[in-house]
């Protein structure tokens, strides 16, 4: 929406643009600049992509909400034939056994990167933030982009952003035939601080203690709950 100065929605799910997934000939037919999306490492990433220094938006979420929404997409999609309990599923969280490996691995890979090259474009977005105040994150991506935004351009394209309007209008792409008791479940909740309502005081013990220990030379600040 900031890329073509217009508040309306795109007719596309984000699925279509992952670059672990297009393939070539829809990659080629994507008008340029390319605007594309992906789970991978930094180091995965085509050379080309790091030789122009292709701008990246680096997207945070706190882990603890990060595990429930995984749970929950692992359990209702088909091709998963995944039927475990939450409990044994934060366990297999904390060791990255699971999509794209570990949630800390991956952070700390990041992080890293960005500290051994402060000159490359890398906009980091916390999604804690963008839920507390989307108006100015929407206004920091225009910023990074140099983009020229309007006030009203920015509260409209946050009107449209908003979690409701994406899961009722963004869940009609999806395959009925790809969720269990066909209903699709990719937008569920978005809410912040979710993870309360099924980490036992014990689970929650032994994350934090987890996360104490792989994140201790971290500089990542990262917010559980709004």
């Amino acid at each position: 929406m900031l890329k073509q100065h217009k508040a309306e929605r795109i007719d596309a799910i984000k699925e279509w643009n992952m670059i672990e997934g297009i393939e070539q000939a829809n990659f080629d037919s994507l008008p340029s600049p390319r605007i594309l999306n992906t789970h991978i490492y930094f180091r995965h990433l085509p050379k080309d992509f790091k030789n122009r220094k292709c701008k990246i938006l680096y997207i945070l979420r706190n882990p603890k909400d990060v595990a429930v929404s995984f749970y929950n997409h692992h359990l209702k999609v088909l091709e998963y034939e995944y039927s475990g309990s939450w409990e044994h599923y934060l366990t297999r969280y904390l060791k990255g056994d699971v999509d794209y490996g570990s949630w800390f691995e991956y952070t700390l890979d990041w992080e890293r990167v960005m500290e051994d090259n402060p000159e490359y474009p890398i906009h980091t977005l916390h999604y804690e933030s963008m839920k507390q105040n989307s108006l100015n994150e929407i206004k920091r991506i225009a910023k990074f982009l140099e983009i020229e935004v309007t006030d009203d351009l920015v509260r409209e394209i946050d009107d449209l952003c908003s979690f409701e309007k994406m899961k009722k209008e963004k869940n009609k792409h999806e395959d009925v035939n790809e969720w269990k008791d066909k209903e699709p479940g990719m937008y569920r909740k978005g809410q912040v601080g979710d993870w309360k309502n099924w980490f036992t005081v014990a689970q929650d013990d032994l994350f934090d203690k987890f996360y104490k220990e792989k994140m201790s030379k971290s500089k990542v600040k990262m917010q559980f709950s709004v």
